[in-house]
């Protein structure tokens, strides 16, 4: 099922049956579209009964940031990725603009979201993994964005529910 627009954004969701014993987990694809660039990547398995309801409850739940919205796009990446992900481990992480499915944070893919109040930014990255730092290398990335209004978010939930609803029969 495809829900959105593929190139501005959508989510590409899916089970698949022979990823899945019994109903426990409902296994499957979750592909995000920004701006015409598919997050992640590579094809993964994401738990869809836990992902999507977590997605829909964050897309539900956006946070409104001028400052963040109006920043270059690199600049705003980098800021949220710190705000979520801070350095000083006396600071609290803040989930408030990561709208990334676990399946995705696990494959070093991002995606955050910032809302002026009528639109939303979606901006999202595939980061390389520092592993003798236990961080991310945040010079020179590469940012996919694109701009929604909200009420492209509150279809976006709509077929999230249709979604669940032919998943729970």
């Amino acid at each position: 099922m495809i829900i959105g627009d593929p190139y501005k954004f959508s989510i590409i969701i899916d089970a698949v049956n022979e990823w899945n014993v019994d109903d426990a987990f409902d296994n499957g694809i979750l592909i995000f579209c920004i701006g015409g660039q598919y997050f992640p990547r590579e094809v993964i398995t994401a738990t869809l009964k836990s992902e999507v309801h977590f997605l829909k409850e964050k897309l539900k739940n956006l946070t409104i940031n001028e400052e963040l919205y109006n920043m270059q796009k690199d600049m705003a990446f980098i800021e949220i990725y710190k705000i979520t992900f801070p350095y000083e481990v006396d600071i609290d992480n803040d989930y408030s603009f990561d709208i990334s499915p676990q399946s995705f944070a696990d494959n070093d893919s991002f995606v955050f979201a910032v809302s002026n109040g009528e639109k939303v930014r979606i901006m999202a990255s595939k980061l390389n993994y520092i592993e003798e730092d236990s961080t991310y290398d945040l010079k020179g990335i590469n940012v996919s964005e694109t701009f929604i209004d909200i009420s492209e978010i509150d279809k976006i939930i709509l077929g999230i529910d249709k979604f669940l609803v032919l998943e729970s029969k």
